[in-house]
This record gives structure tokens, sequence and C-alpha cells, in this order.
């Protein structure tokens, strides 16, 4: 292979030098190194692969030490707690430093946990213990996350190049710091979880991101690269993004660093469940950056547990061309050790079986490609809301059809309907709850959902996530979350969607179609997810809602609803943002009022422009007025993409009108059985 390339590289520069020099000067290096690499490629000649990194985080551990922790091994006997780590096969360990800890507003004002100092002390022991070392330059004082990336309190008032310096200094003295004193880091990451940017403002960004932003994060980055490259050329260099399961989002912040010539070794994401999609969505994601990227993977934060411990580093390990780095778990000690330090020998015991597995090159990991739900929706869905029956029967109305007194659901079925809505509040007993008694809480539902099932109908659950209406006039935080803000919100967002898509899937009533938000258009859960000149904060939330869903139950189809039927400025807008955000969904269904939403032509405009523009099924999900007309407008989208429509509130003597205040059946519900054929003759 050696003297392939050499030939190659000969015939190459051969026919260069007929070429004019000058011109030719610029590419030729690039031009042999691309050959050579693709031959490379090709043969599957690879340099030796690297041992899989089993590794962690442990900052935290001066902190506890200090607190009284003593670390025991499996054997009871006190020991190290790298030395417990390095004995179990874990081969790095991560430390994060703050720029000056003991500020302020600082990590740790009286303390100074995570400075240089305390570092350097945490690096001489996991370089005793014979393990690697990687370096988290958080460029704050305290946490920098996607949340906030705080610039340093001894920065401030610094910006443009002067504040590039500044971030330069700071890096060297602490390479060449940490060089001095033997204990080199093999991995430095520059930044922590910036794929919201670093050193806040100047190097935020937001899905408002100008190139002048771009460009000023890169030059931020660029400067700490810099002075990693010219005291340590060998470490490799991590970029860290939180984006585990978010393979748009990956790509453009890659793609932006590529473009503005800022370098990485190694892709490091963090993956936590709550906020980062599911475990297929993580699988997409690094397989597709594998072949986009060719450079290594590693999951640098992750929460570990009995459950996903193996599952995530299977994961990791099963990328093609032993492109799966590794992972490092996030602060294990709390789940390694209990309060007293003693270790968890189960723990251990699945990090060393996974060290057994690993070093056997005939037993690893198989790859299966990620799970795509290819199921459709059968059209039509002739559907209605009835989220009020119960309600109403409470009060004694009893329902009839032609003189015969039945089950509202039935009548319902009998005339043509297939798909039943049911919204869904998280308390609505609170005090400015949507009812005392219950009505459209959780149990209220199931019970709903049992009897749709019971009559063979189809449920689509509209979670409202408030204790009351939720609409584009108003999205009311529940009352139990509303001191929960930031990530805690998003991942209490995720938790609850999906603890209830399993209950109902435990009831054996599992929701066929689901709305992650009613009506959000200008957002949901106020005031953190409020649309204003950012979407940011809004599509994170909505990230969460549809993860939490689809990590219970992949095969569900995921609805984003919004108000804007006859709005296709607004319309496009909302959509291009969410997915611009990596908002994953199935459906774009709309409500259709005309005082608010313009006129018939209006709406058919929109949601024929919607159909071409994102190649989505489209539902009408709330109408009242021109039923006929709404229904033959959804049945011609382009593409066969109508699936169809719900009637709000079909029980309602006030608004769909089905049924008298007497729980008749009104003339309205005839025509329901002919948009059947009006649908298949589209």
């Amino acid at each position: 292979m050696f003297y392939l390339i050499l030939s190659v590289r000969k015939h190459v520069l051969a026919f260069i030098n007929l070429l004019n020099y000058r011109t030719m000067k610029k590419i030729t290096h690039y031009l042999v190194s691309m050959l050579c690499y693709t031959i490379l490629l090709l043969t599957g000649c690879t340099s030796k692969q690297q041992p899989y990194c089993i590794g962690a985080d442990i900052s935290f551990v001066p902190q506890s030490e200090k607190g009284g922790v003593v670390y025991k091994n499996v054997d009871g006997k006190e020991t190290d707690i790298c030395q417990i780590m390095a004995a179990h096969h874990f081969n790095t360990i991560r430390l994060r430093v703050f720029v000056n800890p003991e500020a302020k507003e600082g990590y740790a004002p009286e303390k100074g946990y995570c400075d240089l100092k305390h570092t350097l002390a945490m690096a001489r022991r996991i370089k005793k213990a014979g393990m690697k070392f990687a370096l988290d330059l958080h460029y704050s004082d305290t946490w920098a996350d996607p949340d906030k990336q705080f610039k340093p309190s001894a920065w401030e008032g610094t910006t443009g190049a002067e504040l590039e310096e500044k971030l330069y200094s700071y890096t060297k003295d602490v390479m060449i710091a940490l060089k001095q004193a033997e204990v080199a880091p093999e991995i430095v990451q520059i930044g922590n979880e910036i794929n919201h940017g670093m050193v806040w403002p100047e190097g935020k960004l937001d899905d408002n991101a100008t190139e002048e932003n771009w460009r000023s994060l890169m030059e931020l980055y660029k400067a700490g690269q810099r002075a990693v490259r010219e005291v340590l050329p060998e470490s490799k260099l991590q970029v860290h993004l939180a984006l585990g399961g978010q393979n748009r989002l990956c790509r453009e912040f890659l793609d932006r660093m590529i473009q503005m010539e800022a370098e990485f070794d190694i892709i490091g994401l963090s993956y936590y469940e709550q906020w980062h999609e599911t475990y297929n969505d993580l699988k997409s994601n690094l397989y597709d950056l594998t072949e986009r990227y060719r450079k290594p993977i590693c999951v640098c934060e992750y929460g570990a547990n009995k459950k996903n411990i193996k599952m995530i580093n299977d994961i990791v390990r099963s990328l093609p061309n032993g492109l799966g780095y590794g992972t490092m778990a996030w602060e294990p000690t709390r789940v390694l050790f209990d309060k007293e330090g003693n270790a968890d020998k189960d723990l251990f015991g699945i990090y060393d079986a996974l060290y057994k597995q690993y070093i056997k090159s005939d037993v690893q990991p198989v790859y299966e490609p990620p799970y795509v739900n290819t199921d459709t929706i059968q059209k039509p869905i002739i559907g209605a809301d009835i989220s009020w029956l119960p309600n109403q029967e409470q009060r004694g109305i009893v329902f009839s059809h032609n003189g015969v007194q039945k089950d509202a659901l039935k009548i319902l079925k009998e005339n043509g309907f297939n798909w039943i809505r049911l919204r869904l509040f998280v308390d609505p007993t609170t005090e400015k709850g949507y009812s005392k008694d219950g009505f459209c809480g959780l149990e209220s539902t199931l019970s709903m959902a049992k009897r749709i099932k019971a009559v063979g109908m189809k449920f689509l659950l509209d979670f409202h996530y408030s204790d009351t209406w939720a609409d584009p006039g108003q999205q009311a935080t529940p009352a139990s979350w509303s001191n929960i803000h930031g990530s805690a919100l998003e991942g209490k967002v995720y938790s609850y969607s999906n603890e209830v898509i399993k209950r109902f899937m435990a009831e054996g009533v599992c929701p066929d179609m689901v709305q992650v938000g009613n009506e959000i258009n200008n957002g949901m859960m106020w005031p953190q997810g409020k649309i204003t000149e950012t979407y940011e904060p809004f599509a994170v939330l909505l990230r969460c809602a549809t993860a939490g869903v689809r990590a219970a139950n992949p095969d569900i189809k995921i609805m984003i609803h919004i108000a804007c039927g006859g709005q296709n400025e607004k319309s496009v807008k909302f959509f291009d943002k969410i997915i611009s955000r990596d908002v994953k969904f199935d459906i774009i269904g709309q409500s259709y009022y005309p005082k608010h939403h313009g006129t018939l032509k209006e709406l058919e405009s929109n949601l024929n422009d919607l159909a071409i523009r994102y190649r989505k099924p489209i539902v009408v999900v709330e109408y009242q007025e021109f039923r006929k007309e709404v229904n033959e407008i959804v049945s011609r989208i382009p593409h066969g993409l109508g699936l169809g429509t719900f009637i709000w509130e079909a029980t309602s003597p006030m608004w769909g009108e089905l049924f008298d205040k007497n729980g008749r059946t009104t003339e309205y519900i005839s025509i329901y059985p002919e948009f059947l054929k009006a649908f298949a003759d589209n």
C-alpha cells in the first residue's frame, strides 16, 4: 500500500509540473492528500484503531471527598477513586475547569472547586491510575450549557479581537500549566455544549443567528484552538454539542465549523433521554455523522443507569470504520457508589462486561438500521372532537338519532365518523383549571378512550400542556410546573408526555395519533415557550414533547397543530422555523375559523402550498363552519396529502351542531357519509 501511494503521488506531481507552477501551487498538496486519503478509504488501510473509550466525568469528586465521602472498591477496601475506575476498565476521565469559580457569581465562591489548581491535582491522580485525561474548558466562572454561557467576570467589558485574545491567553496559560505539570490532556474540549454558542453575548447563537453571529463564535473557538495546537499539538480537539439525536442541528453546526476553518478531531455529543430525542434518533444521527464527516464520535455526556449503559455504548461501538470513539458518563459516581462511597458491584459489573465484549473483535454489537415508521394513516379521516361529551352526559343529556337513543359515539360512527379527538389537561382541578370535576384530566380521558376503542374508532390525543384552555391567546404553564424553568421544564414535558402515553398503552387504549400542543403558533407553556423574536426555547420544549411520545411508542403519528388555516405566510414561517430546529413530526394540523383564519379560497391556497412545500399529510383538525366546503378542500389537496378533518365539539349545540340541546341529531349529520365518497373520488 505504501508503494502504491508513492506511485500515485509521483505521477500526480509529474502532471502538475507540466502546468503553470504559480497557478497550481496552492492546490498541489491538497490534491495529493485527497488522492492518498481516497486510496486509504477504498482499500480499508487505516491506522491502528484506538482502544474504545470507556470514560467518565468525575469533577465532583474533590467536593465529595471534602464532604467526607471515602470511596471503597467492590471488596469494601478504601481505594483512590481513580484506581477503582481504572480497575473496572475506565480508561478516560474528563474534568471541567472554570475560569474563576471563586468569583461572586461563580461555581464555588469560597472553595474554588473546578479551578486550575483542583484540576491539576485531579489530573495527577488520573495519570497515576494509568488513564487518559480529557479537559473540558467551560469559558465561564460557572456552568456553561445550552441555557447559559456566561462570560467570565474577568472578561467583562471586552469584545471583538480583545475578547478573542483573552480567550487565547487563558487557554494557552492552562495548557502550559498542564504540560509543565506533566499531566497534558489527551483530549481538549473548546467549550461545553456549545450548540447555542459560548461566551455570551458575543458568541451567542439562536434560530435567528446571522453570518456575523456565526463568525463571532467561530473566531472565539479558533482562538482556543490556536492555543491548544501551539502548546499541545498532539492533543485531540473535541467539539461538544448537546445534540445527541438532533441530526439537522448537528450538521448545521459542523458544516459552519468546516466553512469557517474551525478544527475538530472528535465529534462530542451529549445524550440525555429527556432532551436529546430517542435512542433511535441517537443511532440515526451518529451513523449519518460518521458517513458525512469521517471523524471519531464520542457520546461525551450521558446519565448512566442500569438500563442505558450497554444500550448507548453498543450504539457507539457499532459505528462503522472504527469511528465509534467511545463514551463518557457524566458524574456517574452518584450511581456507581452510594452516599458513603461504597462501590455498586452490579453497575461496575456492566462496565466490566462491556470491556470483555469489546476486546473480542468477533463479538461486537451488530448494526441494526434505525427504525423508520412507514405506516400510513388510512384516508379519509372523518373526525370529531367530543371532549365535552362526559360533561354533557353528567348533566343528563341523552343522545338519539331518528328517535332512537344511543351512545353518541355509536351515532357518530353510524354516520361516517371514524376518528375521535380528545383534549387532555395536566390538572384541570387546580384553582385556575378547566374543571373542578376533573373533566379532560387523565382519568376522564382514559375512560373516554376506552369507549372510543370499544366502538372501533381511531383516537387522536390532544395534549394541551396546561391546566386549562391552550390556544393562540393563552398557553399557561400547568400550576404544578410553574416553579420549573429552563432545562428542568424541558425534562418535565418529556417525562409527562412519555408517562401519559405509557399509561394509555397499559390501559390498552394507545392513541393512534398525538398532538403535541394545541394551536401552538404563538408557542406553548408561557412564558418560557412563548414565541417572541426567537423560536429557540419553544422549539426545545416541542422537541422534548415529541421525543417523549416517540420514546413510548415510535408507531404513533405526531401532529403539530397551529391555528392559521388560511394564513400562508404565518404557516410557512412557523413550519420553516420548527423544521430548521429539528422538530420531528408527521402531520400538519390546522384550525380553520373564517373569522380568524381567512376565506375558503385562502384556506385552499394555504393547504395546497403546505402540501407541495413540505410533503406532509394535512388535517384540518378544528373547524365549525362550511362543513361541506372544508372537507372538499381537504380532499383535493395535491399528492393525496389531505387526510381529513375533525369538526370541533360535534355534540355541542353551539359549536359542532350535529346534535341539538336535547341530544337529538340535526340535519348536519347527514352530510358526513357523503365525505367518504368525496375523498375516495380524489
